[in-house]
């Protein structure tokens, strides 16, 4: 945790220009931070920097907003130097529109959080943030070009991606699917660099990336950031998409939103499965309002619970399901094609005649026509 929160403040009423809230609420809020000593003010709504100026004026604190809250939370969970630079980016990319503003207000006089803007000018900050941005793009760009090479490496392998919204479980999952380790936190945004494993216990050899969970209401620039590592298990033979079942049914529908905005922003034409984890937090009657009222939202549905291993074999038959496999079958007594179906398809039959085998298996079909048509010839 970043944070340990003390007080929460709620005000319905139409933003002030100035401070975002009332200014009768900024003297309560004021008093409370000198009596109750913090050190942080955070606000659910965006500020614009002059509100965050006027704001730290008065509180003589830092003065945030959610989506600096969210970037500060990325940087601790950002372990790759991939992630790091995409962390760097939606910063830059928050930063820009607001830097020249930024400058003038902290000539104005420091105020917490205005720390060091003064000794720039106005101009020159604004192209160091561009030229920043473009060099970070640059590299992220080489880094995707080096992730492509790898997939393709794994062309022997079938893929499957993990996504859904922050929180959902993905990582979960990944250990229960993956026989993997890999630290798991009832914390958002606790992956965001990409970790491929293989799914133990199926007779294929399937790789299951995981990556950054989604959140509402984040501007675009922080999903666009953070895409190439998305596209990372958006580019997959087929999609899970991970859904905390235990939300509301007002939740669930609004983040299966989320989901669809950010497949459809990427193109993402892959099938998909909808995985309802956290099954052992529901009732029976939650599971079937959910298949009933979110029916249009929801394609291939299964309720699993990763913590407990329920229905995970069920899940791994509609993975093999809905890979777009294809099936064959070949009569040989080759050692050396015996040997490559069994370490390369998912073997379905094989039978010994004539001191021939008559194996039956089941692989992507661009494979399965590839075998096939070598055996003919």
């Amino acid at each position: 945790m970043l944070y340990e929160p003390v007080k929460t403040f709620v005000q319905i009423r139409k933003p002030d220009p100035k401070y975002q809230i009332g200014s009768g609420l900024v003297e309560r809020i004021a008093k409370e931070i000198k009596e109750n000593e913090i050190d942080i003010v955070v606000f659910g709504n965006q500020l614009s920097p002059s509100q965050k100026y006027n704001l730290a004026k008065n509180f003589k604190v830092e003065v945030i907003d959610k989506i600096e809250l969210v970037l500060r939370i990325f940087y601790k969970h950002a372990k790759s130097r991939e992630a790091l630079l995409q962390v760097r980016l939606a910063e830059l990319k928050y930063e820009l529109p607001r830097a020249k503003e930024k400058v003038r207000l902290a000539k104005q006089g420091e105020q917490p959080g205005f720390g060091g803007y003064g000794d720039y000018e106005v101009e020159k900050y604004y192209q160091k943030v561009k030229r920043e941005i473009n060099i970070i793009k640059s590299k992220l760009e080489k880094l995707k070009k080096h992730r492509e090479n790898l997939r393709k490496r794994r062309g022997n392998f079938d893929t499957v991606g993990l996504i859904g919204y922050t929180n959902a479980g993905k990582t979960s999952l990944l250990n229960a699917l993956s026989g993997d380790r890999k630290e798991v936190k009832n914390q958002v945004f606790t992956t965001l660099s990409t970790t491929t494993r293989r799914i133990r216990g199926i007779k294929r050899r399937i790789l299951i990336t995981d990556t950054v969970g989604f959140m509402d209401d984040l501007p675009p620039f922080m999903i666009e950031a953070f895409l190439s590592t998305i596209e990372e298990s958006a580019n997959s033979d087929l999609i899970l998409l991970v859904v905390d079942a235990s939300d509301s049914l007002e939740e669930i529908e609004r983040k299966l939103k989320v989901n669809y905005e950010v497949l459809d922003k990427i193109n993402c034409k892959s099938p998909i499965i909808t995985v309802f984890n956290k099954v052992d937090k529901i009732t029976y009657e939650k599971r079937e309002e959910i298949l009933k009222s979110l029916k249009r939202y929801i394609v291939n549905p299964i309720f699993v619970s990763a913590k407990y291993n329920i229905n995970l074999d069920k899940l791994k038959e509609m993975i093999l399901e809905n890979l777009n496999l294809s099936i064959g079958t070949v009569e040989t007594d080759n050692p050396k094609l015996i040997s490559y179906l069994y370490e390369n398809t998912e073997i379905l039959e094989d039978v010994l005649e004539d001191n021939k085998h008559i194996i039956t298996f089941r692989a992507k079909e661009k494979d399965v026509n590839r075998i096939l048509k070598a055996v003919r010839v």
